[in-house]
């Protein structure tokens, strides 16, 4: 009988661990040890200025495809693909596609971590160039983030809160950066037991360059189910002149391995 309550535990405890989409805020709390999750989806955006002409096109990313693991009870680290970024009416290039970037995270948790208690992490990504720059699809750059995560919880509420300093080569240059702050702050309510309704306005801002300009994006979506399966979708607006107007994003979240709690005898 304990055994079964501590099972139905879990399940309700699942919204609670770490998950990111749709949004681009990163919580500072962490999945319990040995827990994987596979998270997918695609990106859509209107009238994305191309960075090496300056023509709007349309812009899809995707299937996003993001490994998580946690090695420990504080830890997660995540590797990340965008298997295809793809523009189908650009007025120079036309239909253009290419594999997308690959990065690699990994989220450490320095305080908190139990319920009630604000959480306060830091994090480390490092984005390897795979998309050429030659049709304005992706710099072609190695771009670097550091940053510090807070979360806030208070009943069906929570909010997260992320700063810190992005780097990325600019692409005209082998022999110049762009710094950025980078930030993020998203709020969540859990509307109903398979519901959360999501916020956020999230990006970079700094002195940029074409290719590595600022971009700052407002997202308003929702979270669906509270099992192992979650799924996302979110409407994005665009609110820099690098930024496309207005798209969607889509997925959803695999829990895939979540250790189950000690059984008492």
């Amino acid at each position: 009988m304990l055994a079964r309550a501590s099972l139905l535990v879990l399940g309700l405890a699942a919204p609670l661990l770490a998950q990111t989409r749709p949004l681009l805020t990163e919580p500072a709390t962490t999945a319990p040890v040995g827990t994987v999750v596979f998270e997918t989806g695609m990106d859509y955006i209107a009238s994305e200025p191309n960075f090496v002409t300056g023509q709007p096109r349309n812009r899809y990313d995707g299937p996003l495809l993001r490994l998580v693991f946690s090695p420990a009870g504080n830890v997660e680290i995540d590797l990340e693909w965008v298997a295809l970024v793809w523009t189908p009416d650009d007025p120079v290039f036309g239909s253009a596609s290419d594999a997308g970037d690959v990065t690699l995270r990994a989220k450490a948790r320095l305080l908190g971590g139990k319920a009630g208690c604000p959480t306060l992490s830091t994090r480390f990504s490092v984005s390897l160039p795979e998309t050429k720059s030659t049709q304005g699809l992706g710099p072609n750059t190695l771009r670097m983030l550091a940053q510090v995560l807070a979360t806030v919880g208070a009943g069906r509420v929570a909010f997260d809160a992320n700063a810190g300093l992005e780097l990325q080569d600019k692409v005209e240059s082998t022999s110049a950066q762009s710094d950025f702050l980078a930030f993020g702050a998203a709020l969540s309510w859990k509307a109903a037991k398979h519901l959360q309704l999501l916020g956020e306005l999230a990006g970079r801002v700094g002195s940029g360059s074409p290719g590595a300009d600022q971009h700052v994006e407002a997202r308003l979506g929702a979270r669906f189910g509270s099992g192992r399966v979650v799924a996302d979708a979110a409407l994005r607006r665009g609110l820099t002149d690098a930024d496309g107007t207005w798209g969607v994003t889509a997925g959803l979240s695999w829990t895939l391995r979540r250790r189950a709690p000690p059984v008492s005898r």
